[in-house]
């Protein structure tokens, strides 16, 4: 009964008459027909009473469908309980095609329990007439996947033909691409095409070609392999002899190798590179739907990696696009390149339910991982890539539905991927050890452990998050950008266990070492900017980390590590060099070179790589001198105890963990640190920073009607008596400079000196105007300076100032932009001349940004009375307006101007730093520091025109007094100058103008 010859027999004499299966065609009781439907009925019925019911399912189908046709021609004949069911459903006769189906699927799964051949292929002649019956009809896609099955099984037996098990892969895939959506046997059949694909090797590609190059970076790592894909596919694009269709394929490949490399690197011409190769693909018109759907499916990646860079919604949308063009022809929905096209599709549906928060979208998303993982061979090279993307999307909608069950299920996934925070990966597994794969699984199981303690209350996962960030920022050969986002949650939730000490290793892994590669010198000046807005702000967290551990001095050298890495790394190049002039001139000469090469603008990547490791090549040797092994490191506390040689420098830290004044004095042995606690928090600053630059914007703005101007003007004057009461006064009182014996300026001699170095929004507001709780403004008590970093403050001193008769201004007045007439520039203009220097004036058409920029390289003075613009969100887009034109932060930063001393920015907005990219100090005036200017003096926020020529000319009449004590000073005086007029008395006028440097 069970035999599979007696199974395969009776099935084979049902294919004889698989014509006649049908009421008609049976025939009546008694034909050769009837019979053969009579005792094969009998027979399955019989084989399901001997069978467990798990292995006979389709016994119970043929069964049932056989005695349908005997209970067509006598009810009688059917037994008893079958007969009543049958009675009862009027669907009791179904087409032939679905018994011979049924019939057929039965013998299969047998013939492959028992491991016979003959009922194989016997079975797969059944099915295959089945489903050219069935064309056209809902049951096709279920027998056409059973073919498939059938084939992949008869496939491993060794005299199979060959393409046998490619033909069978091919028919499921087709099936499931016919599916319904949310058909019952939808998850069986991903299932089942899963353990087909099981054990299909690896697709080989010639060694040496680009799909092999690319392959093996995207299995184990190693950059050389991206650049030889990239080299590879522009040689055979070149080549005269490549075909237009085989040129369109490599241009699409080339723009994914090109977004490959971005992820890698960060530069940004290479992801513009990518999506322009593939746009042209697309214009162009290919013919081939395949082709045409995964260079859809590659724009969307591209796209979407632009938006996470940039976060401009447009990317977005040109992703969510593509990628739907992509997915959406029904033509290539059976490819086995699908799967990885709606792996793609999920990203971005993934990014858009974190941006806009619909559940359909992450429903989608896990929808389409969940098939991608099923119908992709688990050799192929991005298959793991599918499973860590199945697990974030089930984790998001964990974290948003509370569902323990999805953060189980991610975790499963990951598991296997990640291995153990000890395991490096297999030794053959190139110079990357284990592949980016590990890195990227580890950080996920990291969320998804975090996710889970924090949803349940249970921390006993943190411990174990915690091993696997702290492995994946170790991980030494991958990516710098996974391994430092690694370490901030590594930090995170070491903060939030409260392991301090592991909290400080992290960020010490962070800060010290990784933070400075993300924006490398390989990278132009707005890739720079967009790797660093990618992360939120970590050295005001990691400071107030190692204050609660006692650890002061270090809590200062991470806010230095941590902020203004961009102004670091560039006044690096441009500092005096007099100990390495002293050790070799040559090597100082070469280094000039170098230096001189990086900062050069409009410098292609490759010319940017050649100089960066020309630049590393040359400090590892010059560290090899006697004396000279920290050269170009960053400085130590040792170092940044020195900028208090002059009088006392207040870091305002600002972070979600607390705040606190780190106050660093003179002493006699080079400055002494101490912390002050505030009783603010991060939120209340940024939201007085908020009201501040409302009401400052409303009260500058003549359409503001009087209401509602007195109600912006208490906001402002209450932001200004908070910002006293809660952080320069105390600073002041720890200081000893709060007391009112010092507040006129008079024969005792100036006020001493106070550098402020706020952190975050902090440094939107005006600490110098701060309002003290007698009354009196810091103004009053102490010479304010702002610094960036204390770095730029060392780095300025350690400039000397001009010889005397050497210095020279260039005077710039320029009415520009669609913006309120400047109407006092010609008075502006005539007042510089109090300078005792030689000066040369641009007024107007003469006020080009390349005349202006060829003067600054010739004077070491410049004032610029213009039109400032100020971008928060982009703040090195901020810039001054020129006649014909503008002078951006990022021109100016690509300036080297070794003898500049002092600039005057007359210019709205020009000290005023964005929101973004806070703690990058990114304004104007910081772009004059960061090309050499000692001293830069700015506005925080729109000025009115006519104050400009009262305030400039009091500064160059102060400057130009015997007894000149600096630009700092001269400002000082100037304000009070201002603070003593009628019109300009209030802090609307004169709090927006500010001293930066020594």
């Amino acid at each position: 009964m069970l035999a599979g010859r007696t199974h395969a027999n009776v099935a084979m004499a049902l294919h004889g008459v698989r014509d006649r299966l049908t009421p008609e065609g049976a025939g009546p009781v008694g034909s050769e027909a009837f019979v053969r439907v009579y005792m094969a009925a009998y027979y399955y019925l019989a084989r399901c009473s001997h069978l467990p019911e798990e292995e006979c399912e389709w016994e119970v189908n043929a069964c049932r469908f056989l005695f349908g046709l005997v209970h067509a021609a006598d009810p009688r004949l059917v037994p008893e309980g079958l007969r009543e069911v049958l009675d009862r459903d009027p669907q009791r006769v179904v087409p032939a095609y679905e018994t011979v189906h049924a019939v057929g699927s039965a013998l299969l799964l047998s013939s492959e329990r028992d491991g016979f051949d003959e009922g194989i292929a016997a079975s797969i002649a059944l099915i295959a007439w089945a489903r050219e019956e069935a064309r056209g009809t809902p049951s096709e896609p279920h027998i056409t996947f059973n073919l498939g099955s059938a084939l992949v099984t008869v496939a491993r037996c060794k005299d199979a033909p060959p393409g046998t098990r490619e033909a069978g892969v091919r028919a499921m895939r087709e099936a499931l691409a016919a599916l319904p959506a949310g058909d019952p046997f939808r998850k069986r059949m991903l299932t089942g095409l899963r353990q087909a694909l099981a054990g299909q090797p690896p697709a080989a590609h010639p060694d040496g070609s680009p799909e092999a190059e690319i392959t093996a970076y995207i299995r184990h790592g190693g950059p050389e392999r991206l650049e030889r894909a990239v080299d590879l596919l522009r040689a055979i694009i070149d080549a005269p002899t490549t075909g237009e269709q085989e040129r369109s394929r490599r241009r699409a490949e080339l723009g994914q190798a090109l977004r490959i490399r971005f992820e890698l690197t960060g530069e940004l011409t290479d992801l513009d590179a990518s999506i322009a190769e593939l746009e042209a693909v697309l214009a162009a018109g290919t013919p081939d739907a395949e082709a045409r759907a995964t260079t859809f499916s590659l724009l969307a990646v591209a796209h979407l990696a632009r938006y996470v860079q940039l976060q401009e919604r447009p990317d977005l949308e040109a992703a969510t696009r593509a990628a739907r063009a992509a997915c959406d022809d029904p033509a290539t929905a059976a490819s086995p390149a699908h799967p990885q096209r709606l792996t793609d599709r999920a990203s971005v549906l993934t990014m858009r339910y974190r941006v806009g928060g619909d559940l359909a979208d992450i429903d989608q998303a896990i929808d389409d991982l969940t098939f991608a993982v099923h119908t992709t061979p688990p050799s192929q090279h991005d298959h793991p890539v599918m499973l860590i993307k199945l697990a974030v999307a089930l984790e998001e909608r964990a974290v948003r539905t509370g569902d323990i069950k999805s953060l189980d299920a991610a975790e499963k996934l990951l598991r296997p991927l990640a291995g153990t925070p000890s395991d490096t990966g297999p030794s053959d597994a190139g110079p990357s050890d284990s592949g980016p794969h590990q890195l990227l699984a580890r950080m996920e199981l990291g969320d998804v452990l975090l996710a889970r303690a924090t949803l349940t209350g249970d921390g006993t996962g943190l411990a174990d998050a915690i091993d696997q960030y702290a492995a994946a920022a170790r991980a030494s050969a991958q990516d710098i950008r996974s391994r430092l986002i690694c370490a901030r949650r590594w930090a995170t939730a070491a903060v939030q266990l409260g392991a301090l000490g592991a909290a400080r290793t992290a960020f010490d892994v962070a800060l010290a070492d990784l933070l400075p590669k993300l924006a490398g010198r390989t990278l132009g000046r707005e890739s720079q900017e967009a790797r660093l807005r990618e992360l939120p702000p970590l050295a005001t967290t990691a400071a107030t980390v190692s204050l609660l551990a006692g650890e002061a001095e270090e809590a200062l050298v991470r806010l230095e590590q941590g902020r203004g890495v961009l102004l670091a790394q560039a006044l690096r190049l441009r500092g005096r060099q007099d100990e390495l002039r002293a050790a070799s001139r040559p090597l100082a000469d070469r280094f000039e070179q170098v230096c001189a090469e990086l900062v050069a603008p409009h410098r292609s990547p490759e010319q940017r790589r050649q100089a960066a490791g020309d630049f590393d090549a040359l400090v590892e040797k010059i560290r090899t001198l006697r004396g000279l092994q920290d050269f170009q490191r960053p400085p130590s506390w040792q170092k940044l105890r020195e900028a208090a040689a002059h009088g006392p420098v207040a870091a305002i830290n600002v972070s979600p963990l607390g705040c606190f004044a780190l106050l660093l004095t003179p002493s006699t042995d080079g400055g002494a640190l101490d912390h002050l606690p505030l009783k603010v928090t991060a939120d209340d600053v940024a939201a007085h920073a908020e009201t501040f630059h409302t009401a400052v914007a409303a009260l500058t703005d003549p359409a503001t009607p009087g209401l509602e101007r007195y109600r912006h003007d208490v906001a402002m004057k209450s932001t200004l008596s908070w910002l006293g009461t809660h952080i320069a006064g105390p600073v002041l009182d720890h200081l000893g400079l709060g007391h009112p014996g010092l507040d006129r300026l008079g024969p005792g001699g100036p006020l001493p000196r106070l550098w402020w170095c706020p952190t975050g929004v902090l440094s939107l507001l005006p600490l110098h105007a701060a309002v003290l709780q007698d009354g009196a403004h810091v103004h009053d008590r102490v010479v304010s300076s702002y610094v960036p970093t204390l770095g730029s403050l060392l780095h300025a001193r350690s400039r000397p100032a001009p010889q005397p008769g050497r210095a020279s201004l260039a005077a710039v007045a320029v009415d520009a932009g669609p913006y309120p007439r400047l109407h006092s520039l010609d008075e502006e203009l005539a007042v510089t001349s109090a300078m005792r220097a030689p000066r040369d004036a641009l007024r107007d058409t003469d006020a080009t940004p390349e005349a202006v920029l060829a003067a600054l390289r010739t004077h070491t003075h410049a004032h610029l009375a213009c039109h400032g613009v100020r971008d928060p969100d982009v703040p090195s887009r901020s810039r001054l307006l020129l006649h014909g034109g503008e002078l951006t932060l990022r021109e100016l930063a690509a300036e080297r101007l070794p003898d500049a001393e002092f600039a005057y920015l007359s210019a709205c907005h020009s000290a005023a730093t964005g929101q973004e990219l806070a703690d990058e100090v990114l304004s104007v005036a910081s772009a004059f520091q960061l090309c050499g200017y000692r001293h830069v003096i700015g506005s925080l926020w729109t000025v009115t025109d006519a104050m400009g020529p009262l305030l400039a000319g009091e500064v160059y009449r102060n400057l130009a007094a015997p007894d000149a004590p600096g630009p700092a000073h001269a400002l000082h005086r100037a304000v009070a100058t201002l603070r003593a007029h009628d019109d300009y008395n209030d802090p609307l006028f004169w709090a927006s103008v500010v001293h930066s440097g020594p």
